[in-house]
């Protein structure tokens, strides 16, 4: 299907007013995410705006909260653009949005392009124009679903499309968006708007989609090392045991080198190689755990970015999108952009940034093993405060990938380890999509105990958002403990616990 015959005429309308906006400024701010869909996404405005000759200026934030609110504020009002663009958030901060820069004068238009969910109030109506000056393209809000549909680099992309079809080459950052919020759900491949921007994209020469080994490295990790270091699935006796894993090539007659004495790849091997080591781990899978759909991920769809440079983090969507997360999650989101961007300077940073990042998730999980975690009713909780508030949310999905965590029940994370200096503390939720099937949800968990703690105390003490699988809050240290109680009793009703209120 087509990708104008997917979008909603309500949405292809506030995509055609955006778009004409942007053809009327002069002067852009841009605010986005620091995740892999926020950087990608704020590339794409920062592409589209500049080939529509718009000067732009442009910043990543970790959240849009009632204090990083003044942190933009403070922006318009020093370089005083006649545009703001929200890529990747907003919509759950409209009200902080219209109480503080869409006071000034000097903006004409604010274009939120997000795809989280809005408040439960107006998630099943029409967007609500609260201010004459702001644009709102939300998928959330015409039907379509923001966790699975489209993406925020998605809507970027869809707006740039709409400002002209010469920015096809930027389908490319879309998917690498979505790879990175996980919307190919594992290696299943991504359905509707997603699907068709994909196809866009292979049309233009840019991306190739295969069903290949899913694991994290098939283009830069030597063969024994894409094994020991998996964790999506983890594999007992394999990941972490490096002699096992050379043992399990050499068992199959799987040169390891090649004729110049370069260590192999995955991408390098024969489809007949492939099809072994993928027979074999299916044996060892099926012959460590009970539940056979353990191993249904490992073979799915991988997305090729066919003229990024060949074993390098960017020859993939879903390496790139973690090179990009690398970045935001250690706090240099900049750095991802200009990769993005087409900046070799910033990839060789970026690259350092990724063996960081991988170092501190390392010691994330390492510390998880030693300290444990708590087990609550609907939930299991981890305390951590020396992990930043930046990678928590990853920490707690890979200490469930790699089985540290059971995984049947959602898992929080509490990080006290925050880049700001108020009193606000990062709260991280992960839940596998068999418990979402069972009603677990946990943006609405999050955001229904948020607004009745914010209603009993009569002061704003949480601030929540996300989507069913993946959500997150900040909470007033003071109100932590009430917070976690509450969404414990929430999660437990919604899995049929006998946990009362």
């Amino acid at each position: 299907m087509l990708l104008e015959d997917i979008i909603p005429e309500s949405m292809h309308r506030r995509i055609s007013q955006a778009a004409n906006a942007i053809l009327q400024s002069r002067e852009a701010l841009a605010i986005s995410h620091i995740d892999a869909d926020g950087i990608s996404a704020l590339a794409i405005v920062v592409s589209m705006l500049k080939r529509a000759d718009v000067d732009v200026k442009w910043r990543n934030i970790h959240q849009l909260n009632s204090e990083t609110i003044q942190e933009v504020h403070t922006l318009v009002k020093e370089n005083r653009p006649d545009m703001l663009l929200f890529s990747d958030l907003g919509t759950g901060q409209m009200e902080l949005i219209e109480s503080t820069v869409a006071l000034e004068e000097c903006l004409k238009c604010i274009v939120v392009l997000d795809h989280h969910l809005p408040s439960e109030e107006k998630a099943d109506s029409a967007p609500l124009q609260i201010s004459s000056k702001i644009i709102e393209i939300n998928p959330c809000q015409h039907g379509l679903d923001g966790g699975y549909d489209i993406s925020g680099a998605g809507v970027a992309f869809l707006v740039a499309l709409s400002l002209s079809t010469d920015n096809t080459d930027l389908s490319e950052l879309a998917v690498v968006g979505a790879t990175g919020d996980l919307q190919d759900c594992y290696g299943k491949g991504f359905q509707n708007v997603n699907r068709a921007i994909t196809r866009i994209g292979e049309d233009e020469g840019l991306i190739k989609v295969e069903r290949d080994l899913t694991f994290f490295g098939i283009n830069t990790r030597p063969l024994p090392y894409l094994l020991e270091y998996a964790t999506e699935p983890y594999l007992p006796g394999l990941t972490g045991n490096t002699e096992s894993c050379f043992s399990f090539y050499e068992d199959l007659e799987i040169p390891l080198r090649d004729m110049n004495d370069q260590w192999r790849m995955w991408t390098d091997l024969e489809n007949e190689e492939k099809q072994r080591v993928i027979h074999r781990l299916f044996d060892h899978i099926l012959g460590t755990y009970d539940n056979p759909r353990v191993a249904e991920g490992i073979v799915g769809d991988v997305i090729s970015l066919v003229r990024r440079p060949p074993r390098t983090e960017m020859r993939t969507a879903k390496e790139f999108s973690t090179l990009l997360n690398a970045c935001g999650r250690n706090r240099r989101p900049e750095v991802g952009v200009r990769i993005c961007l087409g900046d070799e300077e910033a990839f060789q940073q970026g690259r350092t940034l990724l063996r960081e990042h991988r170092a501190n998730l390392a010691s994330a999980l390492r510390r998880l093993e030693t300290d444990g975690y708590l087990e609550e009713e609907g939930m299991y909780v981890v305390r951590d405060p020396e992990t930043p508030d930046t990678i928590i949310g990853v920490v707690i999905g890979m200490a469930q990938g790699s089985r540290i965590v059971p995984t049947d029940r959602p898992i929080i994370g509490v990080s006290t380890n925050t880049s700001g200096e108020g009193p606000l503390v990062k709260i991280s939720g992960r839940a596998r999509g068999s418990l979402v099937d069972r009603g677990v949800n946990l943006r609405d968990a999050f955001v229904s105990v948020g607004e009745a703690m914010n209603e009993e105390h009569e002061e704003q003490v949480v601030e929540a958002g996300g989507h069913p699988m993946a959500a997150g809050a900040f909470v007033h240290t003071d109100y932590l403990d009430e917070f976690l109680d509450r969404v414990s009793v929430s999660l437990a009703q919604s899995m049929g616990m006998e946990k009362k209120a």
